[in-house]
């Protein structure tokens, strides 16, 4: 490829934009960090710079010439970066978290790999002509997700381009000292075509080896891993290297731009100054621009208050919960843009509760199967959902989400709020939770305490007498995150309650994600409160007051533990003693959240009280498991 003079430009401006960043931040007129690609930009100009507008790139926080490179908005990057409202991203993400059309990146290493992946897979189920690259470093080859992805775009043929830049150095630590074999045997050893280029000593090879692995991966429609050698002049961030200078020095000298000015030093000069000019007038004319304000940011407009209303409540089904969610699934499916994600949840097998049993049968271009991998279920879901799709992923038990917590908590409930309100990523995690099978301390838990209080996060709790099909229902509107609990030991029960009707009136709010209220014929001042699994220990219960005559509470059954819906507010009365049963480990439960907000809401509840499990593993052992589990000895002495 010829060396232009817009090529030059392009370079120069890239340069001269990170060392304005380095400069404005010594000044105090940054906020945050800045990690510049000064001396790696070759690789930007090489990739981004050739990739069409309707491809997309998954960056990480070495991420501004990859921008630059893609978007040419170098202003919007600079109103970011000094935080103004007018930004990329409003200055709410600044260096590291930007977004722009199909541009996304990440300060969190590793991560953005299964999301390129995801959207790389979507763009192999449009079937359109579109590819992607995903930047890493060198550094990023001791994430073990950058495998498990690699495998999976392997496997799977994906359309995308890994992007290794090494810059020799993690960080401060050589790379060299701690990435054993070489990033070559890495990437072969998942059957990926590898390549190799470098941005030293003033050749621009690397822009005609790029654009043949474009070109590539764009007509054979599969993965290639492109290793560029190179290596960033400035400190990891701001001013923190401890590098030989000596070192340093050397790798100046082999610089692109280093050698072209003393080649062409007018040339150089004239472009230089030109650009530079241009730069510092636009971060002069930055300086007195707007910041966002506290209400802009949050977006803070008063909704009323709904009335809160009810129905009686007589769908009492007869079939299975695990047939009721098969069919909801299934209702799903119908929508092409639905797909169904997991560890064995194709047929023959149908997932280990045969939630999925004959869905990959009727949409075999809908259902997958993964490795057993939970950090790619839950980033390829991210990136899917991403790309327009609405994925639900499946993780085979509620104990490995915690393998998929970064996918959740760094990426997918961030999105939103981090790109400053401008995107979505509507996925579906759902999994089942829960003791009472014997399946012993990893088997058994009930986690779903761990993952409350995330940014723009649903966590959503079915339970065999509601229609599984209210809940999946609201998650399937919702364009943000969203996590269904499910309890195994409730697949097998129908939706039919046994307790006398005679003394109690069913009733359900019906709200978007409807609460259901069994009310005692007599009034009482005691509300028990519960979701998923426990519901049938707390009915038992009530079987056992009722006979004994003691004093009948309300039953409280919510479906969205996260965030607490203000209509369970409203169904609270004055002076209630306030019962939360649950089957988590004590100590930071789903009860102490609600308990502590309804108190904080509420200063005439009269008491209060949470039951949970004992703070220990769950044995397998049956005599133990149940002694472990909450005993709901729901007398009058629970109420102080």
């Amino acid at each position: 490829m010829q060396l232009t003079h817009k090529l030059i430009k392009e370079f120069i401006r890239i340069r001269l934009v990170e060392q304005t960043f380095l400069d404005l931040f010594s000044k105090g007129l940054m906020n945050g960090t800045v990690h510049t690609c000064i001396g790696q930009e070759l690789s930007a100009l090489a990739f981004a710079g050739q990739l069409r507008k309707t491809d997309f790139i998954f960056s990480n926080h070495r991420c501004h010439g990859h921008y630059m490179a893609y978007t040419n908005d170098w202003k919007g990057l600079i109103m970011e970066l000094m935080g103004k409202k007018n930004g990329v991203c409003g200055g709410v993400g600044s260096s590291q978290h930007l977004q722009y059309r199909n541009f996304f990146s990440n300060g969190i290493q590793g991560g953005i790999l299964p999301l390129a992946a995801g959207f790389a897979f979507g763009n192999k189920l449009g079937q359109n002509n579109e590819i992607g690259v995903v930047y890493i470093g060198d550094g990023t080859l001791g994430e073990g997700i950058v495998y498990e992805t690699l495998n999976f775009i392997s496997i799977n043929q994906l359309p995308l381009i890994v992007v290794c830049e090494n810059n020799l150095y993690a960080q401060s630590t050589l790379s060299s000292t701690t990435t054993a074999g070489s990033i070559e045997g890495r990437a072969k050893a998942f059957g990926i075509e590898f390549r190799e280029s470098n941005t030293f000593d003033g050749q621009i090879d690397i822009l005609d080896e790029a654009l043949d692995t474009i070109n590539y991966v764009r007509e054979q429609k599969r993965p290639v891993f492109h290793l560029v050698n190179t290596y960033r002049l400035k400190a990891h961030s701001k001013g923190d290297d401890d590098r030989n200078p000596l070192e340093i020095e050397q790798y100046e000298l082999r610089d692109f731009l280093h050698l072209f000015e003393q080649n062409d030093p007018a040339t150089f000069n004239n472009f230089h100054s030109k650009i530079k000019s241009e730069i510092d007038a636009y971060v002069d004319f930055c300086l007195n621009l707007p910041e966002l304000t506290i209400e802009e940011y949050l977006n803070s407009s008063k909704t009323a208050v709904k009335n809160v209303e009810y129905e009686i409540f007589e769908n009492f089904s007869n079939e299975r919960l695990v047939n009721r969610i098969n069919n909801v699934l299934r209702s799903k499916l119908e929508n092409n843009k639905s797909i169904l994600i997991g560890e064995d949840i194709s047929d023959p097998y149908g997932g280990a509760f045969k939630v999925t049993k004959g869905l990959s049968d009727l949409y075999p271009e809908q259902v997958f199967n993964t490795t057993i991998s939970e950090a790619l279920i839950a980033g390829v879901s991210n990136g899917l959902a991403l790309r327009g799709f609405k994925p639900y992923a499946e993780f085979m038990f509620g104990d490995f989400m915690t393998l998929g917590f970064d996918q959740m908590l760094n990426h997918a409930a961030k999105i939103h709020n981090m790109y400053n309100r401008k995107i979505h990523c509507g996925v579906v995690y759902r999994t089942p939770m829960g003791a009472g099978r014997g399946y012993g301390p990893t088997h058994s838990q009930s986690l779903e305490k761990h993952f409350l209080g995330m940014d723009t996060f649903c966590i959503l709790a079915v339970n065999r007498i509601l229609d599984p099909a209210l809940i999946f229902n609201y998650a399937d509107e919702r364009q943000d995150p969203t996590l269904i609990i499910e309890n195994k030991v409730e697949y097998g029960k129908n939706g039919k309650i046994d307790i006398p009707k005679s003394y109690f009136t069913f009733i359900v709010e019906t709200s978007s994600v409807p609460i259901l209220i069994i009310k005692p014929t007599e009034e009482t001042d005691i509300t028990i409160i519960t979701y998923g699994g426990y519901v049938d220990h707390v009915l038992e219960k009530i079987e056992t007051m009722i006979k004994e005559g003691d004093r009948i509470p309300k039953v409280i059954i919510v479906s969205q533990i996260d965030p607490i819906q203000e209509e369970l507010f409203e169904l609270l009365g004055d002076n209630n003693d306030i019962i939360f049963i649950e089957e988590g480990i004590d100590g930071g439960t789903v009860g102490d959240y609600f308990i502590s907000k309804i108190v904080q809401r509420n200063s005439k509840i009269k008491s209060f009280k949470n039951i949970s499990s004992m703070r220990t593993a769950i044995p397998s052992v049956k005599s133990l498991e149940k002694e472990v589990l909450a005993k709901l000895t729901l007398d009058i002495n629970y109420i102080n």
